[in-house]
């Protein structure tokens, strides 16, 4: 635990971790959303960057024809988010569509995001289609970043009105058996497989689903999960404002020292060790999009226990130090830093 620390080894840690992140932050974070065309997947992504990033609905031109990029700066971060629905909707050249995606994307992606809609009675044809090319063409590890969005999870409900809970879970379970049969029958490794994130998701102003309090918060910490570590600290940099840890404050006035950090690494050696705030959306820009990210106790331990377990094996500087610790101490020094 933190409390067999003193206060020197405690300052020690903080200066290091801070060292550390400021080493791992990037300054480019890229996200490959696809999915057919009218799947929710703009939506999706602006309410997991917090910023109206891609176009919604009708004020979308549609383009199936090639990979679009959307493109915002936030904290310091150029975000860059892939829409690439063209594989699924059978309008584009395949090899043509597949070249120039990867072409565009030569510095890969940090997070990828299939979006399905969970109101369809199976999975179709054109997702199986676009989900096989894509893994021959990028290779099985592609999934290995992989989140699976269930969109439109709010529209499920009991026909008979007799169970909400268990008809949902059901029909959450058959998309899983689903997905995991397909992927299987691709020669995708079990342990890929198991580790693949599949969350419902519903709309901004009902964030509660039968099997989770806000699903926002689940789709988040669900990528994060399965990003690498310097991924991982920019995704929290990003939305350094709006994750908010049980028993934090509601207003996004206090930072940690990871975000702290990535802001020293995003603006210079010469700034100040104080994030910004990032004025180049007003909050009356934000039209809907959650302004809050809260994680419940599980979803805190995830993300503490992911950046922990990257520290200390990245830093032999504190590894003997803390050998017999916990994630604890991370959050300790947060505590401090607030």
């Amino acid at each position: 635990m933190a409390a067999k620390l003193s206060n020197d080894d405690l300052r020690s840690i903080s200066r290091i971790y801070s060292e550390w992140v400021s080493e791992k932050c990037q300054k480019h974070f890229s996200i490959l959303v696809t999915g057919k065309t009218g799947v929710g997947k703009s939506r999706l992504v602006n309410a997991l960057v917090g910023k109206p990033v891609a176009q919604e609905g009708r004020l979308r031109t549609a383009c199936t024809d090639t990979v679009t990029a959307h493109r915002v700066v936030i904290y310091g971060v150029e975000v860059v988010v892939w829409d690439s629905p063209g594989l699924q909707d059978g309008s584009c050249n395949e090899r043509f569509y597949l070249a120039d995606m990867k072409q565009k994307l030569d510095r890969g992606f940090d997070v990828m995001i299939y979006c399905l809609s969970m109101t369809e009675t199976r999975f179709q044809d054109a997702d199986k289609n676009a989900i096989r090319v894509m893994t021959e063409f990028f290779g099985k590890d592609l999934w290995k970043k992989a989140v699976v969005a269930l969109n439109f999870a709010n529209r499920i409900s009991d026909p008979d009105e007799e169970d909400e809970l268990a008809y949902f879970m059901n029909e959450k379970y058959s998309w899983n058996k689903a997905i995991d049969e397909f992927l299987s029958d691709l020669g995708i490794d079990c342990k890929v497989r198991d580790a693949i994130p599949v969350v419902p998701t519903g709309t901004y102003k009902k964030l509660r689903l039968p099997t989770c309090e806000n699903w926002l918060s689940e789709l988040w910490i669900s990528c994060y999960s399965v990003m690498s570590d310097s991924s991982g600290l920019t995704w929290y940099r990003i939305n350094q404002d709006r994750v908010r840890f049980p028993g934090s404050s509601t207003a996004p006035q206090e930072y940690s020292a990871a975000a702290v950090a990535c802001s020293h690494s995003c603006e210079g050696d010469n700034q100040l060790l104080i994030p910004e705030r990032d004025t180049t959306q007003g909050p009356d820009d934000l039209g809907d999009i959650p302004r809050e990210i809260p994680l419940n106790q599980e979803q805190e331990e995830k993300f503490w226990k992911k950046i922990w377990s990257a520290f200390v094996n990245g830093c032999r500087k504190v590894k003997l130090m803390v050998s017999n610790l916990s994630h604890a101490v991370l959050k300790s020094i947060n505590r401090e830093e607030a």
